[in-house]
């Protein structure tokens, strides 16, 4: 017999592993965003902060926003599709933010692909390791990938 729980887990794992077009990947049921944290705190550890982010819902849909203008356009900026900066989609999202910071990327395979990326860039480590952040939102869709760090005032 079929546990129901086990039978809409394997519906759920097999319908994000079917990628049809513009795929977004829910992060919040792949686990993506804690081993995304995960990732970051490694990068903020070195450093010797070792306070962890804590994943913002608000940050989340800022971020999501973002990636999915990105996807649809296939370009890589910091700009969204209908002129916005970052301070005006997260507040958009219901965040009030007395720091915030934004990476993004295009065209790399995986999560640790995109960490690498930006750890060893300069300017997009910094802001992962900036000990002005507490919160995070990170997201994906297709091949663009957008993290958002910040802190609430």
């Amino acid at each position: 017999m079929i546990r129901p729980i086990a039978f809409i887990a394997a519906l759920a794992l097999t319908a994000c592993a079917a990628g049809t077009g513009t795929e977004r990947v829910p992060l919040a049921t792949t686990g993506l965003i804690a081993q995304a944290n995960t990732l970051i705190s490694v990068q903020r550890a070195q450093t010797g902060i070792v306070r962890p982010l804590v994943h913002s819902p608000a940050l989340q849909a800022a971020a999501q926003a973002q990636a999915d203008d990105l996807a649809a356009s296939g370009s890589v900026g910091h700009v969204g599709a209908d002129g916005s900066t970052l301070s005006e989609r997260i507040t958009r999202a219901g965040y009030t933010a007395c720091f915030a910071a934004e990476n993004v990327a295009q065209g790399q395979p995986d999560l640790r692909g995109v960490i690498a990326e930006w750890s060893n860039s300069p300017d997009h480590r910094a802001n992962m390791v900036n000990p002005n952040a507490s919160q995070f939102g990170f997201a994906r869709a297709d091949n663009a990938w957008v993290l958002v760090l910040a802190r609430p005032c």
